[in-house]
């Protein structure tokens, strides 16, 4: 009787505590420990399929009898097989790992990866991937501003699970601000532009060069030192209502100019209404370049 509850309380105890694996496959030296019997196979062997993380698996003692079976292992009679609990191994990601995946995924010298947050979900052994183009940009109007950036932690092989962390990337960048504060509807000239160096998020594209600012239209207040933003600005037109244009009139050889307001805005090829000072005559004529407009009819002519 004594015996019997001694073998009875060993295979509760195995039964109790799940065996950790470390790939998808069962092997018989996983096993070794729990079932002496497998103790002569190559610990290589196969015995099953491991389960997915986070999941246990119980092999029954049928289970573990068909597999001595397979490889022509003999059990004595009477000797009864415990049931054996298996799951994955898993570990908690560290915030060293998580920095060198994303440092590499960057590839941008000098960039800063800040973590504030991550997730601590523990993970089977595998390596860490993020990408590049799945990094968030921050909103326009907060370069350095934290973003949640996902990746993947790949493991046999295919399988992989979603890792994320919060994370505030800057690195130096030269950006362009205002040297002084700009009025709605202003043409962007280059006294008003200042180039700045500063820490930022690394993907300047995300932001206009000086040569992309100056002679835009600013389509709301900008005021001094605010670095300038796409959907601050809008394309210049060629004449714009308010403006002084040269009118060109053109009648048969002769030919005749003149300043003009302009009482309609347009690009080149756009018909406007212009107005003319001296005569107190508005006419339409044709855009011909940057401040300049046409008119082919004395007809038209102001």
């Amino acid at each position: 009787m004594k015996t019997i509850a001694i073998l009875a309380l060993a295979a509760a105890l195995l039964e109790a505590r799940c065996i950790q694996v470390t790939s998808s496959q069962i092997v018989a030296g996983d096993l070794a420990g729990a079932i002496p019997q497998f103790q002569t196979l190559d610990p290589q062997t196969p015995i099953g399929f491991a389960p997915v993380p986070g999941v246990q698996r119980i092999l029954s003692p049928h289970e573990l009898a068909l597999a001595a079976r397979r490889y022509q292992i003999s059990l004595e009679a009477g000797t009864p097989l415990p049931s054996v609990c298996v799951e994955r191994g898993v570990r908690a990601l560290s915030r060293d790992e998580l920095l060198v995946a994303m440092q590499a995924a960057l590839g941008i010298k000098g960039a800063r990866v800040e973590i504030l947050e991550f997730g601590g979900q523990p993970a089977p052994p595998g390596h860490l991937e993020f990408q590049r183009a799945t990094l968030p940009r921050p909103r326009a109007d907060g370069s350095t501003s934290d973003v949640v950036w996902k990746g993947r932690l790949v493991y046999d092989g295919q399988r992989s699970v979603t890792v994320w962390a919060r994370v505030r990337v800057t690195a130096e960048e030269r950006i362009q601000v205002a040297a002084r504060s700009i009025a709605a509807g202003t043409v962007i000239e280059a006294a008003q532009v200042q180039e700045i160096q500063t820490r930022q998020f690394p993907f300047p594209e995300s932001f206009p060069s000086r040569e992309q600012v100056v002679g835009k239209l600013a389509r709301r207040s900008i005021a001094a030192f605010q670095r300038f933003t796409w959907d601050a600005l809008a394309e210049s037109k060629d004449v714009r209502a308010g403006e002084t244009v040269r009118v060109r009139v053109v009648e048969g050889l002769a030919t005749l100019t003149l300043n003009a307001v302009a009482q309609s805005s347009g690009n080149k090829g756009d018909m406007v209404q212009v107005h003319n000072p001296s005569s107190g005559k508005n006419f339409r004529a044709q855009v011909e370049d940057k401040g300049k407009v046409i008119v082919n009819s004395s007809e038209d002519a102001p």
